[in-house]
């Protein structure tokens, strides 16, 4: 903390030094011998300049003040006669308000010793005595405490309003730091899923390709066929990617239709034109899946059929089982003829760890069973995501 004396707190020394020291360089030349006159309005001074320093230095600034009233006390036992005395409940606030722990019961202790020395030394004045003015010397002891009191705490009020707005400040900074960490996470969710997404169609559409052109080059009676599924394949693809496009473009809102759980015939269908034995089967009763959970599992199905493509020999059957069970939905796509070495646990791309990553995204998982789980030449891959008994799907 600064030692300087803020700007403020110089403006408010500077105003009850205009206003009260005159008064008191007034009555105290009127009432006080010369010297002592002298003495007093310079203790005055010294108090007024003190309070200055009220919030950069409550402690330092309200021992000042003590002391440059204590002078003033043996100065004269009529010293609350005189106008700069108002100095000292305003550094007491001062000290209860700004000091920290060290100063947090000075101000009170300071102020209630002082206002018995104050009472006794106004009862052993002589010129006070003599002429039986001003109150019992018990009297002014308990309104000097009360005046020390209620400063002490008015003082700790504002000290308490001060620590609260410093905790609101500090928990906005907080949240704010939170809602900054949440929305950094959910940009890179984002860039995760779309990532994603693009694998998954890219993969998808370029492994079919690939292979339509293969048939293309080496069966020319197949060519024509070929070519229009490259077509339709590439042009679904250019679909599909210009919609996951339009949500990277800034202020574009616009939902776009994600497939799911009704669009699997199809991909089996496509998947069955491009060569690949499917067999599909479902067992149970269907039940409601949420649409992120029906997307999940329509990527999984396709990176599934789209890595027995590229792992697989050609001809390879692939058995697509849908289970329905009482809170879940378990998808097995099983294929036979793997090629010994490719298979995909063994990758290092994107397959099955961005189908790992979308399952979880939805509360679900994903297990693989190489030749050894899945049977002899055998890989399969299965998926669980979670789904509502209580409505139909």
């Amino acid at each position: 903390m600064s030692t300087r004396p803020r700007r403020a707190d110089v403006l408010i020394a500077g105003v009850a030094a205009v206003t009260l020291f005159p008064l008191t360089v007034l009555v105290a030349t009127a009432s006080l011998p010369g010297p002592q006159s002298w003495i007093v309005s310079g203790l005055a001074f010294v108090a007024h300049g003190a309070l200055a320093w009220r919030r950069s230095r409550p402690v330092a600034s309200l021992l000042t003040v003590s002391a440059a009233v204590g002078g003033e006390i043996a100065a004269t036992g009529l010293f609350y006669l005189l106008p700069s005395t108002l100095v000292l409940p305003m550094s007491l606030y001062a000290a209860a308000a700004y000091s920290g722990r060290s100063g947090r019961w000075l101000p009170l202790t300071l102020g209630l010793v002082g206002s018995v020395v104050a009472a006794g030394r106004h009862a052993v004045d002589p010129s006070v005595v003599g002429s039986g003015f001003g109150p019992a010397s018990w009297l002014l002891a308990l309104l000097f405490a009360a005046v020390v009191i209620c400063s002490g705490v008015m003082g700790r009020l504002r000290r308490a309003q001060l620590v609260a707005v410093q905790l609101a400040e500090e928990r906005a900074e907080a949240e704010r730091h939170d809602r900054e960490r949440g929305e950094e996470l959910a940009a890179a969710q984002e860039r995760a899923r779309i990532s994603r997404d693009m694998h998954d169609v890219l993969a998808h559409s370029l492994s079919a390709i690939i292979g339509q052109a293969r048939v293309a080059r080496f069966d020319d009676s197949r060519t024509a066929p070929a070519l229009a599924t490259i077509e339709e394949t590439a042009r679904e693809s250019l679909h599909e990617i210009r919609g996951i496009l339009r949500l990277l473009r800034a202020g574009d809102t616009e939902a776009r239709p994600q497939p799911g759980l009704a669009d699997l015939s199809e991909l089996v269908d496509r998947a069955r034109s491009l060569g690949c034995a499917v067999t599909q089967t479902a067992d149970g009763a269907p039940l409601s899946v949420s649409g992120a959970g029906q997307l999940a599992v329509y990527r999984f199905v396709q990176e599934a059929i789209t890595n027995v493509t590229k792992h697989a020999y050609p001809g390879a059957a692939v058995d697509l089982a849908l289970r329905w069970g009482d809170d879940q939905l378990t998808v097995t796509v099983a294929n036979d003829h793997v090629r010994t070495g490719t298979q995909p646990e063994a990758a290092t791309g994107m397959g099955l760890r961005g189908m790992r990553e979308r399952l979880l995204a939805v509360g679900g998982s994903l297990a693989t069973a190489g030749a050894d789980g899945a049977g002899p030449g055998r890989f399969a891959v299965t998926a669980v995501v979670p789904a509502r008994a209580e409505a139909g799907a």
